[in-house]
């Protein structure tokens, strides 16, 4: 059995639960924890009693390393891009917390550094590895809806002081927006049903928020390329318990979120509740990073693309630039963005 080693870079709440994740894949190595303050790396290292891995504030002295497999990127959202790039030069496969980029120059740059390199990537759309996502996702494919025609997934997480992040995920230019910050889960749970990319979005937000530099509720409609529709609420305003709701329309039945309403359950009156673990939570732990890191090594062991590498997930990224700047002039914006004239 192949080994690979890890390099946990950054060493906030997230990465913890990265961490757990690669201990618990008897594939991985963990030989690097670093972070922008070593006594932050070195607490990380303690909290799991791992002895034998190196302390860095320097990323470069980790890229360096011939047995640095993968790279975790935990850090702030703003910090992605140069780091994703820096990783992709030094032949390293990545792991990228959400969101990869927060504005189309850097998305494109690091797109662009993973193509030449040709290493593994994978964005931290943990979500598709949650059970319920699981049983939706075979169900639309089992043909039990039917056609889609229309997705609604919201993203409903009220953040506050309370939240690690929000110290600085509060701030335009490192946060980006309620999407990009958040609310991309739903996006991309969006994209994973329907099955096709984004060609249009229209979107609106709030006026202003007294918790964020950036309006904190927005919601975005958009047209997918097989002719469906969807429809998505970034809410971190919210005052209530997080909640991820899910509802999937076809022509020959209808899902919301554990529930199944087909046509091919004949004498069927009533939705049929699925028992399964829920998307129901914003703690990390709760997240099924297990999922995610055993498929960022399949990847790599078997030489295969995945479904959400940066390439791929590339097209949530420009929906949520997209309604940012639809809600910003009022307009629909059509995608992609990419293939359009570079910015600047």
């Amino acid at each position: 059995m192949a080994t690979y080693g890890i390099a946990i870079h950054g060493a906030g709440w997230v990465a913890g639960a990265h961490l757990v994740a690669y201990r618990n894949d008897p594939r991985a190595r963990i030989v690097s924890i670093s972070s922008r303050r070593e006594e932050t790396a070195r607490a990380l290292a303690q909290r799991f009693g791992l002895t034998d891995v190196m302390i860095t504030t320097r990323l470069a002295d980790v890229l360096a390393r011939r047995d640095v497999d993968v790279l975790s990127i935990c850090t702030p959202n703003d910090l992605h891009a140069r780091e994703t790039i820096a990783a992709a030069q030094a032949g390293k496969h990545i792991l990228i917390e959400k969101p990869a980029a927060l504005d189309l120059d850097s998305l494109r740059a690091m797109r662009d550094a993973v193509r030449a390199a040709g290493v593994k990537s994978v964005v931290s759309f943990v979500l598709r590895w949650n059970p319920m996502f699981d049983l939706i996702k075979h169900q639309i494919e089992a043909g039990a809806i039917g056609r889609i025609y229309l997705a609604e997934v919201d993203y409903l997480h009220g953040l506050g002081p309370w939240y690690a992040q929000y110290a600085w995920n509060r701030f335009k230019d490192r946060g980006g927006s309620s999407f990009l910050s958040a609310g991309c889960h739903a996006a991309d749970a969006l994209r994973y049903f329907v099955g096709s990319d984004v060609v249009e979005v229209c979107a609106y937000a709030t006026a202003g928020s007294d918790r964020f530099e950036w309006p904190g509720t927005a919601v975005l409609i958009c047209k997918f390329a097989n002719g469906a529709l969807g429809k998505s609420l970034s809410n971190l305003d919210y005052k209530c318990p997080y909640t991820f709701p899910i509802a999937i329309f076809g022509d020959g039945g209808t899902i919301l979120n554990n529930s199944v309403f087909s046509d091919q359950l004949r004498g069927q009156t009533d939705y049929a509740e699925i028992p399964t673990i829920l998307p129901d939570s914003g703690e990390v732990a709760h997240h099924p990073f297990n999922g995610e890191v055993a498929h960022m090594l399949d990847c790599i062991e078997h030489d295969v693309e995945s479904h959400v590498s940066l390439e791929r997930a590339v097209n949530t990224h420009e929906a949520c630039i997209a309604a940012d700047i639809s809600a910003a002039e009022g307009r629909p914006v059509a995608l992609p963005l990419l293939t359009q004239r570079p910015c600047g």
